[in-house]
């Protein structure tokens, strides 16, 4: 959104203003920009621009598959189009999606439905553009060639500057419809995808069901889970925690086992989560992992990451560097 607001002409101050996120935070990925701060950039840059039709068709179209991460991995593994729709509307929260999204058939029809109902008036227009620009390159990506719905359904008019959607040039758009959907034939669902792998995308879907998990939770345990993620030496002890909190160890035993957990689970999960970053370094190898995730040996960590995954840690990063590059491609 900030790129596409400064070539339109939008100091990156305007597009951030109010947002709480700092300009030298954009370039790190590991920021994490809430719902509410993206939905005040978007506001802002609408407002800067007027409106322009088509903003949200150049900004969504900038979102590729890879930038999913291990969801965009699901599904490029599914074995179909409709499995595909099942594990993205699944984990749609791990999406940057800002509008409701189902799936509906109808006879030898299915509409994939973009419910803007709870977004602010003033950006409908946009997210709904967003959305359906994203989902299209999306599905160009995992069907291997460009998708063509048989028509897009916009509740909004159609505009008086119509040249931004001469990129849907084969498609018919109906303005003013009673929803916003992608509609194609149903027989469209069971598509064999190219790049269908049924292992991976049982591991990827195990992985979305641990951050879903992680982003969902709410309570004392979420505090521990976050200093577990970004302790800069390791895992610390349950004492290091307690302390870092205020907090006496059994204080802290008794306020988790409250929230129906244990340290020794959020241990486990901060493992999990912290190996699977690790592995995208290609300069760590699983020696210099095991080390840091806190075990004895690194036949240990195998084991375990073998538990979490079902894969030992270098057939995961290789399988992950695999279908990276086929989604480059």
């Amino acid at each position: 959104m900030v790129d596409v607001g400064v070539e339109r002409g939008v100091v990156v101050p305007a597009c951030l203003d109010g947002s709480g996120v700092d300009e030298n935070a954009l370039a790190d990925d590991a920021t994490h920009v809430r719902a509410w701060q993206e939905l005040t950039v978007a506001q802002n840059l609408v407002r800067a621009t007027g409106d322009a039709p088509g903003l949200g068709l150049e900004v969504g179209s900038r979102i590729p598959l890879r930038t999913y991460s291990v969801l965009g991995f699901a599904l490029l593994a599914s074995p179909t189009l409709r499995e595909a729709a099942a594990v993205g509307l699944r984990y749609l929260e791990l999406t940057f999606a800002m509008v409701g999204i189902h799936l509906q058939e109808d006879g030898n029809e299915v509409r994939l439905i973009l419910d803007d109902g709870l977004v602010p008036p003033p950006v409908r227009h946009f997210f709904v553009e967003r959305e359906i620009a994203n989902i299209r390159a999306i599905l160009d990506t995992i069907v291997g060639r460009p998708f063509t719905p048989l028509r897009l359904d916009l509740r909004f008019p159609r505009p008086d500057e119509s040249a931004p959607y001469e990129v849907f040039d084969d498609v018919p758009i109906a303005f003013g419809a009673p929803r916003n959907a992608i509609v194609t034939l149903a027989a469209v669902l069971e598509q064999s995808l190219p790049q269908a792998d049924q292992h991976t995308m049982q591991v990827c879907e195990r992985e979305c069901r641990l951050l879903l998990a992680r982003r969902t939770d709410t309570g004392f345990a979420v505090r521990v889970r976050e200093l577990l993620m970004q302790w800069p030496d390791g895992i610390p002890d349950m004492g290091a925690v307690a302390a870092a909190l205020h907090l006496s160890t059994r204080t802290l035993h008794r306020r988790l086992a409250v929230e129906d957990t244990s340290y020794r689970r959020l241990v486990d999960a901060a493992r999990h989560a912290r190996a699977v970053e690790m592995l995208s370094d290609l300069g760590l190898g699983v020696d210099q992992i095991a080390i840091r995730l806190g075990y004895a040996d690194a036949a240990a960590f195998i084991r375990a990451f073998r538990r979490w995954t079902g894969a030992t840690p270098g057939a995961y990063r290789t399988r992950s560097i695999r279908d990276l590059s086929r989604t480059h491609a």
